[in-house]
């Protein structure tokens, strides 16, 4: 991504820094992907180390088993950017996944993931958190999302439906605990 501040599918605002490092922010009044609760479990295509700097991050780790009768769609994202900042969802097979713990991550701590591994994450407490993520290690293949066997992926999500000035009244609601109305 090139824009500086948008909104991400799974219900945060995702800020570009440099030296290949992110700032996610969740707040509750953000809006997500219309099969988010069908559709959170993921991977990423690079490992990556992250900080809470606010609130607690919980984070849930599942083993994939891919099988023809899954109860999970997987869907590959490579390709060019959509014209609302996603990629293309490409089926990419069915698969079961199998839960592997659930961990907490509060403010001042920190936690890595490996590319490929499967995971959700959510905010806990108010449902305001922040992160700053560093990307450590890229690899070639797509990242996958997975979506319940059945029900249609929300493709056409749209990165830019907020402003980047909405956006930073949010991230100024969670990093400065000012609570404004975006």
């Amino acid at each position: 991504m090139t824009d500086k501040i948008t909104l991400h599918g799974l219900g945060f605002v995702q800020v570009q820094l440099e030296g290949n490092q992110r700032l996610h922010v969740w707040h509750p009044e953000l809006p997500r992907r219309a099969c988010f609760e069908s559709s959170a479990i993921h991977d990423h295509r690079f490992n990556f180390m992250s900080r809470v700097l606010v609130g607690t991050q919980i984070n849930h780790c599942f083993d994939i088993r891919r099988c023809d009768d899954g109860e999970y769609t997987l869907y590959l994202h490579e390709g060019a950017r959509t014209p609302g900042g996603g990629r293309p969802w490409t089926p990419d097979g069915r698969a079961d996944m199998v839960p592997d713990g659930v961990f907490e991550v509060e403010a001042g701590n920190g936690y890595t993931t490996q590319a490929y591994h499967y995971h959700r994450t959510e905010p806990g407490g108010d449902g305001r958190v922040a992160t700053i993520m560093k990307k450590r290690g890229e690899y070639p293949a797509g990242a996958h999302s997975t979506c319940i066997y059945g029900v249609q992926p929300d493709t056409d999500f749209d990165r830019y439906q907020w402003s980047p000035a909405q956006l930073w009244e949010i991230v100024t609601d969670v990093m400065l605990g000012q609570r404004v109305t975006p």
